[in-house]
């Protein structure tokens, strides 16, 4: 995480962002493909956060619906699984063939990594914590019991949602990113933790899935890192390694080629980063190349690298 943890806030939208019409609702479609019954009132604002390694979203929408299809499984959103705050309003999300009603001060658990439904009512507002899915494997919480989960009159749900309403408002700056990050992430674990406890013996393949994510984590940005590399480094034989990763809805190289894009991504929004090339982005996320790169981000963003540092620098 390095020197950015030691400055203020950095923030994806700086004050925010305002969507209106139909191509409010294109700009909203990241984390989903959105819809509206009525596209021409339409209207949104969202502030984005990023603290080190966690993501914090401010969404403020009228009533729009999102649809996660299983052809967006495996991009850059996939990485995630999201606590979210409801501040005002409601919400359905239909996740993990389940129909779950979350109205205000509920907190409930989103996994990317999945395909999912997310019906916004007129004037709800959101605030989403992303969590990168290594760091929930890592105290070994099951995702597919997470997936939908919704948690009621919580006392950490309300802490949590009391941390992060001052930093999702416009301006907002602290002293040491690290220390907050911490706080968020201790504070979401804990809320993960009421919706599903966690066995004081968990099993030993949820272990030997966490090692896998944390080997990932840690040589991603070697280039050099294959599959064969990741089954070593666990100690397991390559063909056990694609077993063991199975429900996970994911293969090996497909976790490794999507933490190189989205360091990339974030190096490439990143002002500290603004002199490099874009072939030194490559190379610091981990590609061979520049082509292997620009290839990679497309296929899970759809956009080409120089579209996206143009866009986090607000230029035409």
């Amino acid at each position: 995480m390095g020197d950015r943890n030691l400055g203020a806030v950095s923030r994806r939208f700086d004050g925010g962002i305002t969507m209106t019409g139909s191509a409010g609702i294109g700009t909203l479609s990241g984390m989903c493909r959105f819809r509206s019954d009525d596209p021409d009132n339409f209207a949104a604002t969202m502030i984005s956060v990023d603290l080190g390694s966690v993501r914090v979203n401010r969404l403020r929408s009228t009533a729009v619906i999102g649809i996660r299809e299983q052809d967006q499984i495996g991009d850059v959103m996939s990485g995630y699984l999201a606590v979210a705050c409801v501040r005002s309003g409601s919400v359905v999300l239909e996740q993990n063939r389940g129909l779950h009603t979350v109205r205000a001060g509920d907190v409930v658990c989103v996994d990317f990594g999945r395909g999912l439904v997310l019906d916004i009512a007129e004037d709800t507002e959101l605030v989403f914590v992303y969590l990168p899915r290594a760091a929930v494997l890592a105290r070994f919480f099951d995702p597919g019991r997470l997936a939908g989960a919704v948690l009621s009159n919580s006392v950490v749900g309300a802490a949590l949602a009391g941390v992060l309403d001052p930093l999702t408002t416009a301006g907002a700056a602290v002293d040491d990113v690290a220390l907050v990050e911490h706080a968020v992430v201790d504070l979401a674990l804990a809320v993960l933790r009421e919706v599903c406890p966690v066995d004081a013996t968990p099993d030993a393949t949820g272990g030997l899935r966490s090692r896998v994510y944390e080997y990932i984590e840690r040589h991603f940005t070697d280039p050099t890192l294959s599959v064969e590399r990741v089954a070593a480094g666990v100690n397991v034989s390559t063909r056990y390694l694609h077993k063991l990763m199975e429900p996970e809805l994911e293969s090996v190289y497909g976790l490794i080629r999507r933490r190189r894009v989205r360091c990339g991504i974030d190096l490439l929004g990143d002002p500290a980063c603004s002199e490099l090339s874009i072939g030194q982005i490559a190379r610091r996320s981990g590609f061979a190349g520049l082509s292997q790169f620009g290839r990679a981000v497309r296929d899970l963003t759809g956009q080409a690298p120089r579209e996206i540092r143009r866009r986090s620098f607000g230029r035409p």
